[in-house]
This record gives C-alpha cells, sequence and structure tokens, in this order.
C-alpha cells in the first residue's frame, strides 16, 4: 500500500512538472516570436506610395495591378478595415475597397502582405519624385505612362508590374494588364527610358 501511495506521488509530480515546463516554453515561444507590424494591422492608417488604379465601379483594388481608369493619387491616405487570408478592406474617402489577392500572385511566391506594401506604408517618397524630369511628374500626375520616362517614374505612375510577368524591373520590357483581357508591355531602352508602348 506504502509502495502504490510512494508511485502515484512520484507520478503526480512528474506529471506537475512536465505541465509546468510545457507552459514555460510555450510562453517563451509567444513572447520571442516577431513583433506584428503595426502599419500592416487593422486600423492602421497607410499611403500610398504610388498611384493607385481602382476598380471604383466594383470597389475593388487588384494585386495584379490593373490599370483601370479611376487614379487614386500617390500619397492619399488610407485606412486598413480588415485583413482576411485573400484580401483586405480598405477605404479611401469613405469608400471601402476589396483589395483582392490571385492566383498568378501566389504562384510567383508573393504574399498578399508582401504585394499590398508594395503599393502602400508608412510615407509616400514625393520628395524624390520632386526631383524627377519634367517627363516623369507629368506621367505621375496623369497616372499614365508617357515615352521618355524612366523606370523609376513609371514605377509611381502606374505602380509595379505584376511579378508573375515581370519578375525583374531589370528587365526592358514590363506587361501590365488594362483588365482581364487586356494588356500594355512597355519597352525601354539601355538607359531606362520608355521608347514603345505595345498595346
Amino acid at each position: 500500500m506504502k509502495k502504490f501511495k510512494l508511485k502515484n506521488s512520484i507520478n503526480t509530480a512528474v506529471l506537475s512538472l512536465l505541465a509546468s515546463s510545457l507552459v514555460a516554453c510555450m510562453s517563451t515561444s509567444e513572447t520571442s516570436s516577431a513583433p506584428q507590424d503595426p502599419n500592416f494591422t487593422e486600423g492602421a492608417k497607410v499611403v500610398a506610395l504610388v498611384n493607385i488604379h481602382a476598380d471604383y465601379a466594383n470597389n475593388r483594388l487588384y494585386a495584379l495591378n490593373y490599370q483601370m481608369s479611376n487614379l487614386i493619387p500617390m500619397c492619399s491616405e488610407f485606412v486598413i478595415k480588415d485583413i482576411d487570408d485573400k484580401e483586405i478592406e480598405i477605404s479611401y474617402q469613405g469608400k471601402t475597397y476589396n483589395y483582392l489577392w490571385d492566383k498568378h500572385t501566389r504562384s510567383a511566391g508573393q504574399s498578399l502582405e508582401q504585394n499590398f506594401k508594395t503599393f502602400f506604408g508608412e510615407r509616400c517618397d514625393s520628395d524624390k519624385v520632386a526631383q524627377l524630369s519634367a517627363i516623369d511628374q507629368e506621367g505621375i500626375e496623369k497616372g499614365t505612362p508617357l515615352l521618355g520616362m524612366s523606370k523609376e517614374g513609371i514605377t509611381y505612375a502606374m505602380g509595379k508590374p505584376p511579378m508573375h510577368a515581370t519578375p525583374s524591373l531589370d528587365n526592358n520590357s514590363w506587361t501590365y494588364w488594362v483588365n482581364r483581357w487586356s494588356r500594355n508591355i512597355l519597352k525601354f531602352d539601355n538607359e531606362g527610358k520608355l521608347e514603345s508602348i505595345i498595346k
């Protein structure tokens, strides 16, 4: 009987020790995890790093960066309303848009968060834009490609091209979709100036 009680006490002590070790490990892993980006949380304010081409009629923005006709200028302020696995709700001047991820962007290895951060961030670089050429600044203001613009100017005017079609900005050919059925190919010369637009 004494042996049974002693064995039972030892088992209880071992279980208690294991449980406390498990709790300690869990709390350590929780505290050592990387802090969440304050600019990518619900309720956070972000600004457009580049011009945003919005699908105004359908309340949508696209990770594929369709070149829709409704332009929201760079440096405009947005509020992140909701973050989901495949889309982000984001509002601008009282209108809420669904920022949609897609299979092409996902297959190219870019997460929704990574893609979102190519278009939105803490502050826009308006000082840098002011130092660009007159043709760059005109294209940025209009949100459209103009012959003679630099790659940098095009990026501010139109945002980066979808990475599944243009994996590197070092390429001298960039592909943008206007919508699901129509695309434009921008060709740059060896100095990085836009020399032709193939529609």
